[in-house]
């Protein structure tokens, strides 16, 4: 039986690929993967999570990113885009780069259909390499429901599932809280 061959890339190839792309990849294990587009549903959630961060940290230590921000997975050499990253003292960058986030505080995943098994799977997995993460936040587009993951004293992981109208979620190592109702209104008029 033939075995096809995988050539695999550095983080390099990568991101001289990356960089010069129309549309984001991640790059896992030496394979480089494209990202499919978000649905309006994910597109307004990630930017409404965002912007009450944004609003409540402001004049903190903490800053939001969107999308847009690469984060490198420094013990497995991974580079991924989270929906909405949180760094909390300065920016980190790779050396050499400018667009490189190494130290996130929490990341949050907005889950839809094709990436969710992903997103709460090996991207999590790598996630929790990152020794700076505390929070790792998994929204749903087709209810009003947050997975919330913070990190424990003993590199555990603990679950909290908020759910619903006047849910919040408590980000304690942010000194703030994220209301479902402001996340999710209007949002689940948009298709999904």
């Amino acid at each position: 039986m033939a075995t096809k061959s995988v050539t695999r890339l550095t983080a390099e190839d990568y991101l001289d690929l990356d960089r010069a792309a129309e549309y984001r990849s991640e790059f896992v294990n030496g394979e480089m993967f494209a990202m499919s587009g978000g649905s309006p549903r994910h597109a307004r959630l990630g930017i409404k999570i965002a912007l009450q961060f944004e609003m409540q940290l402001q004049g903190k230590r903490c800053r939001a990113y969107s999308s847009d921000l690469r984060t490198l997975v420094s013990a497995s050499g991974a580079y991924l885009y989270p929906d909405v990253s949180i760094v909390c003292g300065p920016l980190i960058t790779k050396e050499g780069s400018n667009d490189i986030c190494t130290n996130p505080t929490l990341i949050v995943e907005v889950l839809s259909p094709s990436t969710a098994a992903y997103d709460r799977g090996l991207k999590f997995q790598l996630y929790r390499q990152i020794p700076s993460l505390n929070d790792y936040l998994l929204v749903h587009c087709d209810d009003v429901f947050i997975e919330h993951y913070s990190r424990q004293p003993n590199e555990g992981w603990l679950l909290h599932e908020y759910r619903g109208p006047g849910a919040r979620v408590p980000l304690p190592n942010l000194q703030c809280e994220l209301a479902l109702d402001a996340a999710y209104d209007g949002v689940m008029e948009e298709p999904g």
